[in-house]
């Protein structure tokens, strides 16, 4: 809002200018001597502008020059000012734009001397100012595994280097290093890390080029074929018999059982907590946080499971954790758990690692090494064997629906079928390594062997051998 005009008069002007109330509302006073010369009056201040057209090309631009606050330039400074800048635009000039002109100089030298300082910082210091950050700060570990797989294969190669200085085949240095020691899933996950490393370098503009850019995953090593390992039957039997045989401790034993009648990952097993155990419910409920799918799930316990977990209670209970480490106020290291099946299931011949097992033969099962992670797709095949729908096991699995389309229509929970596929799987396992196993596993290769018309079927042997136990 443009309100009454300043006198001509300097001294009744000031008068003016002084009386001006300020105001959540702007609004102008114009001076009656100089066109285009304002006094700006908000809840700020007042200031004094000069309103004046330029043109640029072939278009006339409204400008505003700012020329200082009121009182500290009074009236006649203003209207001096003022003036000056009318003669410099009527030779040509444009007062406006040299001010923004000298911002952006400023701006740009303000850039430079930060490129310069960020030209100065080391791959460590960028490393650690990274890990300050949300994404290795929101991992469930921490971002521990993620320094100690910089400390191993990034910072002793490149951490004194500054970072703009870091190039494509420093990348490639890191990733062949590995490789050379044939660890190739380990090369891949270092350039994953490593790359989200220098995305953050860049988007905090600590670099202006980006050395991971051009390099692909599928440029490191071999690109890893999807195991298709999995325990049958009689595999499974052998397994929980060469358990018992080992000298392997128990926990651990029943540990790989709970992941084939659970099919839940071996590390969701190894962070538990007791009190994500519900006995009255005979549920165990897996936190988001501690699970790969970042969602939680309700795994229902059936007899067999839950007479496992009683026996795990038995020798544990009296931690915080199904599976304690070795300090006991921590639960144990996944691969701790995974190193227990590979020392014992070593090529013939090799001698064992030095410190761990002797019994390098003994969890030998099949034709084929088997892992943790395989007893999970173990269990999810028998509940497919017993006609479990793939929709429940999939679920149970804990798995995304892939199909954006049935993520959206289709809404249904599954609980309860979920709940009966856990039981069938554990109606099953309790015949497979029960007193009358190696009955039915007889039966089933007989049963195999028949017309299809003829046969009973998986399901109808183990409803025929298993016994409910009494409560």
């Amino acid at each position: 809002m443009t309100t009454d005009r300043l006198p001509e008069h300097t001294e009744r002007a000031t008068t003016a200018c002084r009386a001006a109330k300020c105001g959540a509302k702007q609004y102008e006073i114009l001076d009656s001597k100089i066109k285009g010369l304002e006094l700006r009056v908000n809840s700020k201040g007042k200031e004094w502008s000069l309103r004046y057209r330029v043109k640029v090309g072939e278009k006339w631009l409204n400008k505003r020059l700012p020329l200082g606050d009121f009182p500290t330039i009074s009236v006649a400074n203003a209207r001096s000012a003022a003036q000056q800048a009318k003669a410099d635009i009527s030779r040509g000039a444009d007062p406006m734009g040299q001010l923004q002109q000298e911002a952006e100089r400023r701006a740009e030298a303000i850039e430079i001397k930060a490129r310069e300082a960020a030209s100065r910082v080391s791959v460590a210091d960028a490393f650690e100012r990274w890990m300050l950050s949300d994404k290795p700060l929101n991992r469930a570990d921490g971002g521990a595994e993620l320094r100690r797989s910089f400390s191993v294969d990034v910072l002793p190669k490149i951490g004194s280097k500054p970072m703009p200085e870091v190039t494509q085949a420093d990348i490639y240095g890191i990733t062949d290093a590995i490789l050379a020691r044939g660890a190739n899933r380990r090369a891949q996950v270092v350039l994953s890390e490593v790359k989200q490393f220098f995305a953050y370098a860049s988007a905090r503009q600590i670099i202006t080029s980006d050395p991971c850019d051009q390099i692909k995953k599928k440029d490191i090593g071999k690109q890893p074929e999807g195991r298709e390992r999995f325990l049958d039957a009689w595999e499974l039997r052998a397994l929980d018999q060469a358990l018992h045989r080992s000298s392997l401790n128990r926990v651990t034993h029943i540990i790989y059982m709970l992941q084939v009648a659970l099919t839940c990952r071996i590390n969701e097993l190894c962070q538990a907590a007791w009190t994500e155990i519900d006995w009255s419910r005979r549920e165990w409920t897996i936190p988001a946080d501690k699970n790969k799918s970042r969602r939680e799930i309700t795994v229902a316990l059936s007899r067999y499971s839950q007479t496992l977990f009683r026996e795990l209670q038995s020798l544990t209970g009296h931690t915080q954790w199904l599976y304690p480490g070795l300090d006991e106020l921590k639960p144990v290291n996944r691969k701790q758990a995974t190193n227990h099946a590979r020392d014992r299931q070593r090529p013939e011949g090799e001698k064992p690692i030095k410190g761990r097992t002797v019994e390098t033969r003994s969890l030998v099962v099949g034709k084929e090494q088997w892992t943790p992670h395989d007893l999970r797709r173990s269990g999810v095949t028998l509940m497919q064997r017993m006609g479990v729908p793939t929709e429940v096991s999939e679920r149970c699995l804990n798995h995304t629906e892939g199909n954006k389309t049935k993520r959206t229509y289709h809404r249904h929970d599954y609980d309860l079928e979920m709940r009966r596929a856990w039981y069938l799987l554990s109606e099953a396992l309790s015949v497979i390594t029960g007193d009358q196993g190696d009955d039915f596993l007889k039966q089933l290769e007989a049963d195999d062997h028949l017309d299809l018309e003829d046969q009973v079927g998986f399901m109808g042997l183990v409803k025929k051998f298993y016994v409910k136990p009494t409560e």
